[in-house]
């Protein structure tokens, strides 16, 4: 083993060849969590979320033609289940009275002669009969009045189908009618019809209202 040099008084002798203060190895910068192209092991990198989409509110307004609508099918609805019910209880005066009920029509006599208490059902039962058929009109124009008003698109289309409907009938049963009285009758109801459909169809307000856009 060669001799070490001579070393200044007060110094460190140097170290060995081949010895020296352990080196240690490069450590590489810590990484973010959601560091794009170099995620941790097992984990996907970060995806943007949507954003949420903003709510749509429909708004619903009452409005004034709306309003008369519901009012005048309604109405008509309750007049005609009253005239069924009338027409019912003269269905029940014939069947529980019998001839009584019967004795002032011009030739009774005869038909009572021929038929006997056949007769007298047969009048109760058309009364029934007569009946049936207004009171489902009724009970039908009550109802889409009340649910048009929430407001109903589907109540809505069947009002104005059955409006422009009858409207149509009303109008050939115009020339029909021989007396001033029913002339003016029918003249009433195609007006209240008309105003229904102008509520349901052309109102801009009410359009709007039944869209959810109201203001």
């Amino acid at each position: 083993m060669a001799a070490l040099p001579p070393q200044p008084p007060g110094s460190m002798p140097p170290e060995p060849p081949g010895f020296g203060p352990p080196v240690s190895p490069p450590v590489a910068p810590p990484q973010g969590p959601y560091s794009p192209g170099n995620a941790y092991a097992g984990q996907m990198p970060y995806a943007p979320q949507a954003m949420p989409q903003p709510v749509v509110v429909k708004v619903h307004k009452r409005t004034f033609w709306l309003t008369i609508a519901q009012i005048i099918i309604i109405v008509k609805a309750i007049l005609v289940i009253l005239l069924a019910a009338a027409s019912v209880a003269i269905g029940v005066y014939i069947l529980s009275a019998g001839h009584a009920a019967l004795h002032n029509i011009p030739g009774y006599d005869n038909y009572a002669t021929q038929f006997g208490n056949s007769f007298v059902n047969a009048a109760g039962a058309l009364f029934f009969a007569v009946a049936i058929v207004p009171l489902i009109i009724g009970i039908v124009d009550l109802i889409l009045g009340i649910t048009v008003g929430r407001p109903s698109n589907v109540a809505r289309w069947i009002i104005v189908v059955l409006d422009i409907l009858s409207i149509l009938l009303a109008l050939t049963d115009f020339g029909r009618v021989n007396s001033s009285t029913g002339d003016l009758i029918v003249v009433i109801y195609i007006v209240l019809q008309a105003l229904v459909l102008y509520a349901m169809l052309l109102d801009p307000a009410t359009r709007r209202n039944f869209a959810g856009r109201a203001t």
